[in-house]
């Protein structure tokens, strides 16, 4: 989907009351290997939440290292056979290291943009309940300021201890402009 029409979709979700306060931004790095890019959103031209594919490779790799030195894990031993590599169990080993570090982070909101450009993408087609209820605490996240979330459910909605910071940052956002109760 173009980015045009997916910010205008998405945008157009929006509360009345955050309708021009909250926008969605997007830039590619066209100069740099590979074009990253990073997508942002801003209430009141104060970022909110950002994704950066730069920032998020950078942290990424490091804590990565950092968990490899950590567990004492040694590199893919060579072979001829690229099959007895690809198959070894130190590979094996990093990949779980590695898929645990992004997990680290997403769970950081330290986000790459396809992160939340999967999400944004997925959120335009959702129904208010299904993106309530979703296992993505961005697309939670973002129902929080859809105008088809209408107060008197804003004011109904129960959160536990457990419930991701980010979901309940747009909440309070929400609550804030709504002049409804916030969440603690």
């Amino acid at each position: 989907m173009q980015w045009s029409k997916l910010k205008k979709k998405l945008e157009g979700f929006l509360s009345d009351k955050l309708k021009g306060s909250i926008e969605i931004h997007a830039t590619v790095y066209r100069k740099f290997h590979d074009r990253p890019s990073r997508i942002w959103i801003t209430l009141n031209k104060q970022e909110i939440l950002s994704a950066s594919d730069v920032t998020f490779a950078v942290k990424h790799e490091k804590l990565y290292q950092q968990l490899i030195k950590g567990k004492e894990l040694n590199g893919i031993p060579y072979s001829t056979d690229w099959n007895v590599m690809l198959n070894s169990q130190e590979r094996k080993e990093l990949i779980k290291v590695y898929d645990i570090a992004e997990k680290v982070m997403i769970n950081q909101n330290i986000l790459g943009s396809y992160h939340l450009y999967e999400a944004l993408i997925i959120y335009s087609s959702l129904s208010i309940e299904e993106a309530l209820n979703s296992d993505n605490r961005i697309i939670r996240a973002l129902s929080m300021l859809d105008r088809r979330l209408g107060k008197r459910r804003l004011g109904k909605l129960l959160f536990s201890k457990d419930t991701h910071p980010l979901v309940v940052k747009f909440y309070n956002i929400r609550c804030e402009v709504e002049r409804a109760k916030k969440f603690d």
